[in-house]
């Protein structure tokens, strides 16, 4: 009777097979973990693009009941921004025409305190400051993860040397104006600071979009009978 059984050989290549499918399990579930990572990651990004986009729809200032959103005097800017009475309240750049970007024709300033006004519309770039907003995970189609969205509104420097043919304002200075000494500093460019991080307020990324106060021309339009 022949009795049948794996020879040395045979039991020296299983064990080989074995102990390399064992070691391939680390490397698969590290595989995994960094593609999660990566997708929270990329829907962080998201998030945090999709609230910038919106946000950057506001009126760079408080509103006005106007049709044309017009530039805003400032405290703490380049004084090459600052109005010029003698071109008609315009400044450097400004195209002389009725219906084009100009300076109020009032000293109107740009608001120094950065907030929303409780009980009121949001209604430009600034009431966000200081709002959070979440997106939830677990449904059809939502995020891996709940995610807050943290919102910073700011005035940060707008130095440069605006009477070049070329203008480089080089790497923006993020730093805020508006320090304990200047507290009501407001200049020409709002920063808008968001920071995404999840439910244990691990930061997963931080995204910044600018604002300039360059005001709007007015549209024209007719009514059709």
């Amino acid at each position: 009777m022949v009795k049948k059984g794996f020879t040395l050989l045979e039991l020296v290549i299983a064990i080989v097979v074995i102990s390399i499918a064992f070691m391939s399990i680390p490397l698969l579930l590290s595989q995994a973990s960094k593609s999660d990572e990566f997708n929270i990651n990329q829907e962080a990004i998201l998030a945090g693009m999709t609230e910038i986009g919106d946000i950057l729809t506001y009126s760079w200032n408080e509103s006005n009941t106007s049709q044309i959103l017009q530039v805003f005097d400032v405290t703490d800017g380049d004084i090459e921004l600052n109005r010029s009475n003698a071109d008609n309240n315009r400044r450097i750049g400004h195209f002389k025409e009725k219906y084009r970007r100009k300076f109020y024709d009032n000293t109107t300033e740009a608001n120094s305190t950065l907030g929303h006004d409780k009980g009121d519309e949001f209604n430009d770039i600034d009431d966000f400051n200081g709002e959070i907003t979440s997106v939830s995970s677990g449904g059809t189609g939502d995020y891996l993860k709940d995610l807050n969205l943290s919102i910073g509104v700011f005035y940060i420097s707008d130095d440069a040397n605006y009477s070049q043919t070329t203008l480089n304002l080089g790497e923006l200075n993020i730093s805020s104006v508006q320090t304990y000494s200047n507290p009501n500093a407001t200049t020409n460019i709002k920063m808008i600071e968001i920071n995404v991080s999840d439910n244990n307020h691990n930061s997963i990324t931080t995204l910044r979009a600018f604002s300039t106060n360059i005001g709007s021309y007015e549209l024209l339009y007719r009514t059709l009978p």
